[in-house]
């Protein structure tokens, strides 16, 4: 028998959570979004980059005009090592624009959060709730519980935790998890490795510098990324530690400013700027540890995980955040296939399904996205120890391999197939798709009748 109600709780308000908010509205089902912080848009965080991947769901949701006017296409990396040589530009953008339809665009945190949320109508604004930090998580089985730390509880039917690497949602399903009768079905308390921290500082665009500019300094144990955008642009600093480790690390001013005298002298570009200099005259900085693994189990009873809560990449190919996005895309089919089935089978328009059939959805969600995630985790961590020369192979490839044209296009057409295999929302209309490249996508949008 179908509930009388559906309420999703969505934790976490970053774009993984907005978007699912956008899953939800256009679905027209009953929601809420708890974010931790003072406001769900803030002018901090690094960069993004967003991949065809990740703008073809954005394009769906008809914020992609928004997108291109306040990002910057990128065509190439140039590559240059410690010393300032050229190691050869590598041209991984112009495959992504060949085969299927739009450079990656970097984009500022805030600007796409902006975008995200302003493209909600205004009652589903109305429930992006901030300054809800949440403590608890408790299941039943008529729904589920959500207390913060204000004292306020909020009840639904699921929780989508979306709450990113240090996920609450995802410590407290596994509390849920290890109460119940199949112990050797929960996850590990410390899921994620890290093997490299990270220094990102965001700075002025200025000469030689030009928007659009993408440039990467490798070589041993440290290489850096710069992303140019119109008015600001960002590096990404990643330092191999000295041993990986699962705990978890909190970085001051003082951990930054030793992290600059390591590696301060490094240049941001050829021909311009040190790491020194740009922290120098930095508009924001930041240092984190950077986190890769996957979980084994990605939901637990109500409980469902998305993005940087269930599985966590290097930034190295820029695919954590378009993996989130589609995430929520594979997770909205499901629940849309289990909404369906239960309204065909009753011939009621508004029922909802049960428990089970909810549970089954996840499951599905989860199998649908694992080999696909795996694959991507082990691509970025494979990239970021090439361009730290992490052994002598790295190093090989990277100076020797990944400076072929011809190579690197091979290895882009190779995976360009798979690519093209990422879904869209299954029952969102909108525009024709604007992306059309050499790989035809295998799920096109649905295009709203004439």
């Amino acid at each position: 028998m179908a509930s009388k109600a559906f309420k999703a709780i969505i934790v976490g308000g970053g774009p993984v959570g907005l978007t699912a908010a956008h899953s939800l509205s256009r679905a027209n089902l009953d929601f809420v979004v708890l974010e931790q912080r003072p406001k769900v848009v803030l002018d901090a965080g690094s960069n993004l980059v967003l991949l065809p991947i990740g703008l073809r769901v954005l394009s769906q949701l008809g914020l992609l005009p928004a997108i291109e006017a306040v990002s910057s296409p990128m065509d190439k990396f140039r590559r240059i090592d410690h010393n300032s040589k050229d190691i050869g530009d590598t041209l991984w953008f112009t495959h992504f624009k060949d085969n299927h339809g739009a450079y990656p665009r970097v984009i500022s945190r805030h600007d796409l959060m902006q975008i995200i949320h302003d493209g909600l109508p205004a009652e589903a604004q109305a429930k992006l709730l901030p300054n809800k930090k949440v403590v608890g998580v408790s299941t039943g089985p008529d729904g589920v519980t959500v207390t913060c730390t204000d004292g306020t509880t909020y009840t639904g039917t699921i929780v989508v935790g979306a709450d990113g690497a240090h996920s609450t949602v995802r410590r407290q399903m596994r509390s849920e998890a290890l109460q119940g009768p199949t112990a050797t079905e929960v996850n590990e308390e410390k899921p994620f490795l890290t093997t490299y921290r990270s220094l990102w500082v965001r700075f002025p665009t200025v000469a030689p510098i030009k928007p659009g500019d993408a440039s990467e300094t490798h070589g041993h144990n440290c290489t850096l990324q710069l992303f140019a955008g119109k008015d600001t642009s960002v590096i990404g600093i990643y330092e191999r530690m000295e041993k990986p480790t699962r705990e978890g690390a909190r970085y001051g001013e003082a951990d930054e400013l030793a992290f600059v005298e390591r590696w301060g002298h490094l240049p941001v570009i050829k021909g311009g700027m040190t790491i020194k200099e740009a922290y120098t005259n930095r508009t924001q900085a930041g240092m984190v540890n950077l986190e890769e693994g996957i979980l084994s189990r990605w939901s637990w009873d109500r409980v469902v995980l998305a993005g940087d809560a269930a599985h966590k990449f290097t930034p190295s190919t820029g695919a954590g955040c378009n993996t989130g996005l589609v995430d929520i895309v594979v997770l909205a089919n499901e629940l849309f296939h289990a909404f369906r089935a239960v309204r065909v089978a009753e011939n009621n328009p508004e029922a909802f399904p049960g428990k089970e059939p909810i549970l089954a959805a996840f499951n599905e969600y989860q199998q649908a996205r694992f080999e696909t995630v795996r694959d991507g985790m082990k691509g970025a961590s494979e990239a970021t120890g090439a361009a730290t020369w992490s052994d002598a192979t790295h190093r090989f490839v990277d100076r020797y391999v990944l400076s072929r044209p011809s190579l690197v296009k091979l290895f882009a057409n190779r995976t360009a197939a798979d690519v093209a295999k990422t879904p869209v929302f299954a029952y969102i209309e909108g525009d024709a798709d604007q992306m059309v490249g050499k790989f035809p996508w295998a799920y096109p949008m649905k295009v709203v009748a004439p």
